[in-house]
């Protein structure tokens, strides 16, 4: 009995009019996994792709039930047009029939896997081609940057991080992890993290040496607000 490989059902098979039989499903299934998937040479005789030569007290055995249920379950499936059952003084040979179809739809959806998985690693690669160039720009526009921050995506200069650290020092930190997960989670990105850092630190402490007032955040936009919000909830 074949124990290598693998079948795979289509969905539709709930709709199937022996689905809700145990036995008859049992014994079918049972059948699809152990047919040959390939021709092979039994007794003198080619058993076909589809085809398994068994016996009713073989199967009875493999599956533990009794022989006239895989009997009457055998007889199901040749009714409904699922098998074609021929018998020698020897054994019996089972066909499943449009076996080559199921088969077919099988080499299909792997294919359309295989096809979605080499995309998904085509788009996984560009983003970290993507991500690399921006760290180079970056690093060519305005000097020496160093990575900041959980996915090391914000990039400050020496000089910068030290005027953070001595103009904000409680807030300066927790400001570049926020922009680090908000670039990280939404894509969005800004020519000068410096800059935008500033900002926000001015907006939501204040600017140093003065007193902040009640004015609102212009700095932010809707979007930016949103996803703010959120991750100053979730910290």
């Amino acid at each position: 009995m074949l124990d290598g490989g693998y079948i795979k059902l289509h969905r539709k098979l709930t709709k199937w009019e022996w689905y809700h039989n145990a036995n008859t499903f049992r014994v079918f299934i049972h059948l699809l996994l152990t047919a040959n998937y390939e021709p092979r040479r039994f007794e003198g005789k080619v058993i076909d792709i589809g085809q398994r030569a068994t016996s009713i007290s073989k199967l009875s055995k493999e599956l533990k039930l009794s022989v006239q249920s895989i009997r009457t379950a055998l007889n199901h499936l040749k009714s409904t047009g699922e098998l074609t059952i021929a018998t020698t003084s020897k054994y019996t040979i089972i066909t499943i029939n449009n076996y080559v179809s199921y088969q077919q739809l099988t080499n299909t959806l792997t294919n359309d896997q295989q096809t979605a998985n080499k995309r998904l690693t085509n788009d996984q690669q560009q983003w970290k081609k993507d991500k690399e160039s921006k760290r180079k720009i970056k690093k060519g526009e305005r000097g020496a940057l160093s990575p900041h921050g959980q996915f090391e995506n914000v990039f400050l200069s020496d000089a910068e991080a030290a005027d953070l650290a001595e103009k904000y020092p409680h807030d300066y930190e927790r400001k570049i992890e926020r922009l680090s997960r908000y670039i990280e989670s939404n894509g969005k990105d800004y020519p000068n993290h410096y800059i935008k850092l500033m900002d926000w630190l001015e907006e939501d402490v204040g600017v140093p040496g003065q007193t902040q007032d009640d004015t609102t955040a212009s700095s932010y936009d809707i979007d930016e607000l949103e996803e703010i919000n959120r991750l100053d909830y979730v910290e």
